[in-house]
């Protein structure tokens, strides 16, 4: 790498986190939880072979489960898994669904006393649906819609009989940390078909804070969007909490790295982000990202993606 592209670099990351990252530092996600009435969080510790990210809890015949994205640190590769918090603690996590596809962003919803999950798939270039065939962890797949679209991060605005609006957001091809919304919908027929339509874009512009970080929540008689905020060099700095719209001006809070007091796993010099939002009335869980030092035999999940896809690798 030519010393001037090696100091760009570095310069967009900000000097500390580049220089950490030219020195063989790589940045990870792993996932925290805590009692809703507690300061400190739990963190779920990276492994050799995993890390772990977007965590979405769902509470259901008595569990609190949090389902999540599992990264395999070798190939890049995400697949969705779930652990059971349920005592205050992180279970072993079990499979729930592994494709030869990348997934993460587990959402769950409930829809005509069934319930549903999208994960994001965009690497599929699609949208795959699946149900629950036994709560917590057996899921079989439903269907595959809006062939060649690139949606990440989806969640539910509303929920009808025969209909669910979901809102997600679409990237710019030369730099995925920026994006902007955009809605599709599933429709249920008369004979029990469902069916996906494209809603089109929800703002013209891409933003490093047009992505969902989580379930939109509702409090006190307003509707809530937990937004994730990157910046230049940080992917999921931090979440931001929107008002009545996840484009809206107002912000009623924010949880940033310095809010999130946790022991890091050993070895991590500092928390650089805080990616995803969710809760039930139990518990909040978020993922946290810092930084560790790179094995050789991983390697950086971007490149795995690229590698497998076949897409140009750019230096």
């Amino acid at each position: 790498m030519k010393i001037k592209t090696l100091l760009k670099k570095i310069k967009k990351l900000g000097f500390r986190l580049g220089f950490k990252k030219f020195m063989g530092y790589e940045a990870i996600f792993s996932c925290a939880f805590r009692g809703r009435e507690n300061r400190e969080w739990i963190v779920l510790s990276h492994s050799d072979d995993y890390w772990y990210a977007d965590p979405l809890i769902y509470a259901g015949s008595g569990q609190e489960i949090v389902f999540m994205e599992r990264v395999n640190r070798h190939t890049g590769t995400g697949s969705i898994v779930a652990s059971d918090i349920t005592d205050g603690e992180w279970k072993p996590e079990i499979p729930v669904i592994d494709e030869e596809f990348h997934m993460s962003f587990p959402m769950i919803f409930e829809w005509g006393n069934e319930l549903y999950m999208i994960p994001e798939t965009e690497m599929n270039r699609g949208i795959n649906l699946y149900r629950c065939a036994k709560f917590p962890y057996a899921w079989e797949h439903v269907g595959r819609y809006l062939d060649g679209t690139r949606i990440v991060d989806t969640v539910v605005e509303c929920v009808t009989d025969d209909h669910v609006r979901l809102l997600g957001s679409d990237f710019k091809k030369d730099d995925d940390f920026y994006t902007r919304f955009h809605a599709y919908s599933l429709r249920l027929d008369g004979e029990g078909i469902i069916s996906a339509t494209d809603d089109g874009i929800m703002t013209q512009d891409y933003t490093l804070q047009s992505r969902m970080a989580g379930y939109p929540l509702d409090e006190n008689g307003a509707r809530i969007y937990p937004v994730q905020r990157s910046t230049s060099g940080i992917y999921g700095y931090s979440v931001m909490f929107k008002k009545d719209h996840p484009t809206g001006r107002e912000t009623v809070r924010e949880i940033l790295p310095s809010d999130v007091q946790s022991e890091l796993p050993a070895g991590s010099p500092r928390l650089i982000g805080v990616h995803t939002y969710s809760r039930s009335d139990r518990y909040e869980v978020i993922d946290i990202q810092y930084l560790v030092k790179k094995s050789p035999k991983t390697k950086d999940k971007r490149t795995a993606d690229k590698e497998r896809c076949g897409l140009e690798i750019k230096p």
